[in-house]
């Protein structure tokens, strides 16, 4: 009897383990659906997705993350100028390919066609409606295209510097605006859709650039903030700007002074080093632009010089990886 048992124990376990296996089965004797295995063809009109999951939720945002990988355009950022000279003057050449990634795709126009359960799964197969998907993301594209215009907005037109600095705030506006064109053509399978309105943004990045290694920057900095002043200068370099340190008698499109308030304080054998700086972006004019604080601490066994240089270098590591956009309260 108990070897009966055994057996029969054995062979159920076999089968249940043979119906996990191959996928076919469940536990209610019920089979996958054709559309599961052979989801239907995406059309010109529709585009479907199959999810899975042990809820209906989960099963949903399965076919949805099935969709928006269908959609999904892949590019990267490529801008790149070159200077040349050429019988003594300069001529200058940008390339540009605008390419991002589309994330967290929105399909709120969807409809659930067929749905199944197995193996203690459900399973849904969604449909969304190309021409209603379009019109959501050229809603989208309106409300970008009206933050793009307020951000660029300067009635008074009163520097190259300002403008730059206007780009540079739009800039992700820009990319993503960008991004939703192209997955406009793609949704509607139309190269032509909205084609005008990418060739400007490709228009913005190309002058924000060509802007970007026109422009002369001078960074000046006071006594107590000689580290964060020359780390400012070497980013500003290393992006290619013309940068140098700022000097007399010369005419900058734009001046980035650096000025700190510190306080020193004695305890014990410590020297403490308290700094407040100030990141002032100013036009040719003198007209202050953007501005960011910073603030930072630190002590030393040996003196106040050897504090004040940490407390620097603490401030200047700080700017150096929100990048100098960042820094300058340039780039939200």
């Amino acid at each position: 009897m108990v070897n009966t048992q055994f057996k029969r124990c054995f062979t159920l376990g076999a089968l249940v383990l043979v119906s996990a296996l191959t996928g076919c089965a469940t536990t209610g004797g019920g089979e996958l659906p054709d559309w599961v295995l052979s989801p239907p063809a995406d059309s010109a009109t529709t585009i479907y997705g199959v999810g899975e999951g042990r809820a209906l939720r989960t099963a949903r945002d399965d076919a949805l993350a099935v969709i928006a990988g269908k959609l999904e355009t892949r590019v990267t950022s490529d801008v790149e100028t070159k200077t040349v000279l050429t019988n003594g003057r300069e001529h200058s050449t940008t390339r540009n390919s605008v390419r991002t990634t589309t994330e967290a795709l929105k399909l709120s126009e969807f409809q659930i066609v067929n749905s199944a359960e197995a193996a203690n799964r459900l399973f849904v197969l969604l449909s969304v409606d190309r021409s209603a998907l379009v019109t959501s993301i050229l809603a989208d594209l309106k409300r970008l295209d009206g933050e793009i215009d307020a951000r660029l907005s300067d009635p008074g037109n009163t520097s190259k510097l300002k403008r730059l600095y206007r780009l540079t705030l739009a800039r992700d506006i820009i990319s993503e605006a960008m991004s939703k064109v192209l997955l406009a053509q793609q949704v509607s399978q139309d190269s032509t859709l909205k084609a005008h309105d990418l060739g400007r943004y490709r228009q913005l990045v190309e002058e924000r650039e060509r802007m970007q290694q026109s422009l002369t920057l001078a960074v000046s900095w006071d006594r107590t903030t000689p580290g964060i002043g020359e780390k400012l200068l070497t980013m500003l370099l290393e992006l290619g700007l013309h940068a140098e340190a700022s000097g007399p008698g010369r005419v900058y499109d734009g001046v980035v002074v650096v000025s700190g308030q510190s306080t020193r304080q004695a305890i014990f054998n410590e020297y403490h080093v308290q700094l407040g700086a100030v990141v002032t972006l100013k036009d040719s004019n003198g007209g202050e632009i953007s501005a960011a604080h910073y603030k930072a601490a630190a002590s030393s066994l040996r003196d106040y010089g050897a504090a004040e240089k940490i407390v620097n270098r603490q401030i200047a590591n700080e700017i150096h990886e929100r990048g100098i956009w960042r820094a300058l309260n340039m780039h939200k």
